[in-house]
């Protein structure tokens, strides 16, 4: 064997990478917990994870092996000699009580697949969701956001490093990183060539514990191997760290929103944390009140608009599931206020970046008056918001149909329409993009959903009838006395959603779009819509329909 030969099958057999990466397991990013390798004639080994009471850490520490095995730590019974006798005891942790598993293999022997299954106390305290398609787990937070917590990647699973110390934190429990490695090296050198290599077991001491034990290199099949065994002792952080109840919010952050001007027209601010505002009970008292308006541009819901599947924007309320909730004012439809106590006490943290950006000055804005009502006189006020009046009377106009008639007008939206009167607003703004997104929403609602198969239950066909003709027909069949300009509002509905589509951009577009808009903008244009649409849904709400046996009822 030549020197260079000798140096790069010692460098193999001193596994310096594995030993590296062994070593960095637990401070990146993601933290291996569980892998297996198999590279035929060339390596193998694999990495487990356990946790430990800290009172045995010493007893960790005294050997190399794995402490808990893949497959152990499950429920069993276990046995010991007592007085001459047996006994037997039920057992939910195989290697308790201080040893516990993050990661128990369900072993099915070859019959089926053997899963992984992750501790459910974990899962629970951390609020992880599995994706059953792939195996990987989300941790779902409180702002109602989801984060890639644990990937399932073939032999391999990782998970965030910041969740397994805040796990440790919580339950102040060691963390135990195993590797056990194996790599084989074809020379014809014997082992004693490469005595230097041995490394006796031994404990390195730190902020982290670790164990390293390299065994002695052997002879194998054509050549020699090594066998690296590593074993990392991570001591839990302070339990205040966990960001769990009472700790969940030591991280968080109160930013100044914006309040007012000084007389030089500059921004005053002030921090929206509870505890250093005035209230009705006497704190603070140079403090400005936590009721004290906060304006923002309406720009500020439109992440919550669109994506109605989590968050739901009502009249005077932000929610986001069952999560967080914030009332807001949005009935005047230019801007949206926020009393400064409720964006320290009800906004998440990780939200009050997003408000922020979104500030403005009050210069001259006003809470509405439905707000003041509500919030000040303890009186009931109704919206004058055109879209929140127009969703109220879309939803009670679709019951009261049904209770008329015995079959619904307009059919519930499915599918990727589920959300779609969430999603339905006044233009945040006037970029066409958004003004085209409510014209399609309108047009869904209002022509798509007809339930076109009622309306012509009693008539005869027509060939090539569409939705508005059938509508018409129907109405002009039972005496409603204004079918022209309800089907007049449907079909512009109809043509605008058309001609968007088909886009504007060149001249003739341009000039029949501003002709369509008459000098509104298309917030008002949108906001002017909706004010015909429910003015027309009231109409068909108060006309009584013909009394006769087979006027209403189901007709399936």
């Amino acid at each position: 064997m030549t020197e260079s030969d000798f140096d790069g099958a010692a460098e193999r057999l001193a596994q310096a990478s594995q030993r590296a990466a062994s070593l960095a397991n637990g401070d990146e990013p993601w933290t291996v917990i569980c892998d297996e390798w198999h590279r035929e004639h060339d390596a193998n080994g694999g990495r487990f994870v356990a946790f430990a009471d800290p009172s045995i850490r010493d007893e960790v520490l005294e050997n190399s092996s794995w402490d808990l095995m893949k497959g152990h730590g499950g429920p069993g019974f276990a046995q010991h000699h007592e007085n001459g006798e047996w006994v037997t005891t039920y057992e939910r942790n195989s290697e308790g009580p201080h040893l516990e598993p993050l990661l128990i293999l369900q072993d099915f022997w070859g019959v089926v697949p053997s899963p992984y299954l992750v501790s459910q106390e974990f899962v629970l305290l951390m609020h992880l969701w599995e994706d059953k398609a792939t195996g990987n787990y989300y941790e779902v937070r409180d702002d109602g956001s989801r984060e890639l917590a644990i990937v399932v990647d073939g032999e391999q699973i990782r998970i965030r490093t910041p969740l397994l110390r805040r796990y440790q934190a919580a339950r102040q429990l060691d963390l135990i990183l195993f590797t056990d490695s194996i790599v084989h090296v074809k020379t014809d050198e014997k082992e004693d060539a490469f005595e230097c290599l041995n490394e006796a077991q031994h404990v390195v001491a730190g902020s982290n514990q670790v164990s390293l034990y390299v065994g002695d290199i052997r002879m194998g099949d054509g050549g020699l191997f090594s066998r690296l065994m590593v074993k990392r002792v991570l001591p839990p952080p302070p339990r205040e760290t966990s960001g769990i109840w009472p700790w969940d919010r030591e991280d968080e952050v109160y930013p100044e929103f914006i309040i007012g001007e000084d007389n030089n027209g500059r921004p005053v601010r002030f921090t929206c944390e509870e505890k250093n505002l005035a209230n009705y009970f006497g704190a603070n008292p140079d403090a400005p009140h936590y009721l004290t308006p906060v304006f923002f541009k309406r720009e500020v819901l439109q992440r919550y608009y669109d994506n109605p599947t989590l968050y739901s924007i009502s009249e005077g309320t932000l929610s986001c599931a069952g999560l967080w909730g914030v009332q807001i004012d949005n009935d005047n439809p230019d801007h949206v206020m926020v009393f400064l106590g409720d964006l320290g006490r009800d906004v998440p943290n990780s939200e009050r970046t997003h408000w922020l950006a979104h500030n403005v000055v009050p210069a001259g804005r006003q809470m509405s008056e439905t707000t003041f009502r509500r919030s000040f006189l303890a009186q009931w006020a109704a919206t004058t918001n055109p879209e929140h009046m127009f969703k109220q009377t879309y939803k009670s106009h679709r019951e009261a149909w049904k209770q008329t008639w015995g079959w619904d007008l307009y059919r519930k939206p499915t599918g990727a329409d589920a959300q779609l009167i969430q999603r339905l607003r006044i233009p945040i703004n006037d970029s066409d993009g958004e003004f085209e997104a409510q014209i399609l929403n309108l047009a869904k609602l209002l022509v798509d959903l007809l339930n076109e198969r009622q309306l012509v239950f009693d008539l005869p066909p027509v060939d090539n009838e569409r939705g508005i003709s059938k509508f018409e027909r129907f109405l002009t069949s039972v005496g409603f006395a204004n079918v022209v300009p309800v089907a007049a509002l449907l079909r512009r509905i109809q043509t605008l959603r058309s001609r968007l589509a088909a886009h504007t951009s060149g001249a003739d577009g341009q000039a029949w779009l501003a002709k369509e808009l008459n000098g509104l903008t298309k917030p008002e244009f949108v906001k002017m819509l909706m004010g015909e649409a429910k003015q027309m849904l009231d109409e068909l709400a108060q006309f009584e329909p013909p009394t006769s046996a087979d006027s209403a009822g189901p007709r399936d």
